[in-house]
């Protein structure tokens, strides 16, 4: 009987092993999809994601903007360039945006230069946000809408003329005519651009809004999806940018400073879960083959 024991035992392991290696595809999927779905169950409030420097500076320009007693009487530029397309990433960014600004109780308008959604998805987050901080439209925010044409051209002539650039306002009011436009003309009276974007048009913001005509430099922001960020980099280095929010992990970071964890935080975490168990399912694969053939090789010899 004594004997017996050990060799049962030598014979469980090759079989751990080879059920190890050959897990049914199906267990896989549903390993993933626990995984994938973790975080939109259970609250992850001990998981907070690494804030990179890139958006420790965009969230600080509007702090300093909000304590500027001149800077705060100014125009925020929310600028919605992106459509439903990138919105798990963009649209996530804006909210986010779009709540620190409402939070310090800054003004601000909406515009579009390159896609007509964006007009659209920034009526509809500012509309999600009003009731929560008791901003009115006209009053506390206005909606440019989409200007259509050359976005160069158009920004050229924003930097000189806002009012008779934009025309009206996307419910056809005059756009002088609209409370929170009081006293606001001109670049000069921009006190932050913030750039949502999915196409390229940063180059364009930095051109006319820190350079040209301009007196005084605009701080510019920028939010973009993941594989656009790198071309930015350069810009953040130089100073010419002021504040970056790489994809989805940026809107997280963001989040996680302003102490609200909404979809972006959760579908980071979201994200990191699966990447962990891929990499686990990897190690525990290959360790097990490893361990096999060892075991072959030994009961070869």
């Amino acid at each position: 009987m004594a004997a017996h024991v050990p060799n049962k035992a030598r014979t469980v392991a090759p079989d751990l092993l080879s059920a190890l290696q050959n897990l049914d595809r199906r267990v896989l999927y549903a390993l993933l999809a626990v995984a994938v779905s973790l975080p939109f169950v259970l609250p992850m409030r001990g998981v907070k994601p690494v804030i990179l420097p890139q958006t420790a500076g965009y969230y600080e320009t509007i702090e300093r903007v909000a304590a500027d007693p001149v800077a705060s009487k100014k125009l925020v530029l929310l600028a919605a360039d992106f459509s439903s397309s990138t919105a798990t990433e963009n649209l996530n960014q804006y909210e986010a945006t779009m709540r620190h600004v409402m939070r310090r109780k800054l003004r601000f308008a909406i515009l579009s230069i390159s896609d007509p959604q964006g007009r659209e998805l920034g009526q509809q987050t500012a509309e999600k946000l009003a009731p929560e901080f008791g901003y009115i439209y006209g009053r506390d925010y206005v909606n440019w809408g989409y200007k259509a044409g050359d976005a160069a051209l158009n920004l050229k002539a924003l930097v000189r003329d806002i009012p008779g650039t934009i025309g009206k306002d996307i419910r056809g009011t005059p756009l002088a005519s609209v409370p929170v436009m009081s006293g606001v003309t001109d670049v000069d009276d921009i006190s932050v651009v913030a750039e949502h974007a999915s196409s390229q048009t940063l180059e364009q913001w930095l051109a006319y809004f820190r350079g040209g005509d301009v007196g005084e430099p605009v701080p510019v922001l920028y939010a973009c999806t993941a594989v656009m960020a790198p071309e930015a980099f350069p810009y953040l280095k130089s100073g010419q940018l002021q504040g970056l929010l790489n994809g989805l992990k940026g809107a997280a970071e963001y989040e996680s400073m302003l102490g609200h964890d909404g979809f972006a935080t959760r579908a980071s975490n979201s994200l990191s879960f699966a990447h962990f168990l891929i990499l686990l399912l990897l190690l525990v694969g290959n360790g097990s083959m490893l361990l096999a053939r060892r075991g072959a090789q030994r009961k070869g010899t």
